[in-house]
């Protein structure tokens, strides 16, 4: 964290939680930066004792010097990075916190690319308006890539963005295997998140899916009706609810 370094420094009294700032100079007992977007305003935080001491308690030992409220800030994309999906998972962020997480979803909101990856978790922000994330070609996209990864026929150089299909057709997957393995898909978040609108787009995905095994004599049948088949198996939509 040495001068001229990024930084996050958090703002209970402003509007925005963090704010991007540069490192202007910083001592073993204060750290002094700038924000990037008002360079002429100066913000100081006091050096973390605790953080700085080893864990055998040996005071002279060099630990990692940390400051109240400041986090180190990731180095900014490239729209050439921004287009390969760079961060489309967090978890390759080079520090991941949340002034970083904030700022990557904030990012991508800002591109309208409302879903992101940290691992296997997907994070979905309410866009509050209609996008073209949905159509027939989209969803036939994630079915193909999801049917020839089951194969073991997919591609390991080429993978689609982050989209709640992906869920939805790993979950698929799981369940028409061999094994007929349980599924479950947690979609938790505040009142107005979207939670509602996240279960019908799951579950038009797994009907569709589900429907199109049918026409073509493949497993996962759905008879009409929503009933069970003759072999006493269950339906997608009854294994879904």
């Amino acid at each position: 964290m040495e001068a001229g370094a990024r930084i996050w420094i958090s703002d209970a009294e402003g509007d925005d939680a963090w704010i991007l700032a540069e490192v202007k100079s910083r001592t073993a007992a204060l750290l002094t930066a700038f924000p990037i977007h008002k360079p002429s305003s100066i913000i100081e935080r006091p050096h973390l004792e605790s953080e700085s001491k080893s864990k055998e308690g040996d005071n002279d030992a060099p630990g990692e010097l940390k400051y109240e409220g400041v986090e180190l800030a990731n180095n900014p994309l490239s729209e050439t990075e921004q287009a390969e999906g760079k961060d489309n998972d967090m978890i390759t962020l080079p520090h991941l916190h949340e002034p970083a997480i904030l700022h990557a979803i904030g990012e991508r909101f800002d591109r309208g690319e409302i879903y992101t990856w940290t691992g296997p978790v997907l994070i979905a922000v309410n866009p509050f308006q209609r996008l073209p994330l949905y159509t027939n070609e989209i969803l036939e996209k994630y079915r193909r890539a999801g049917l020839l990864r089951s194969q073991g026929m997919g591609s390991t150089t080429v993978t689609l963005d982050p989209h709640i299909y992906a869920i939805a057709d790993l979950s698929y997957r799981q369940m028409m295997a061999p094994g007929r393995k349980s599924q479950a898909i947690l979609i938790s978040g505040e009142s107005g998140a979207g939670k509602t609108e996240s279960t019908k787009i799951v579950m038009l995905y797994l009907t569709t899916l589900g429907m199109a095994a049918n026409a073509g004599g493949g497993s996962g049948e759905i008879v009409e009706k929503g009933k069970s088949n003759g072999n006493g198996e269950l339906t997608v939509m009854e294994k879904v609810l």
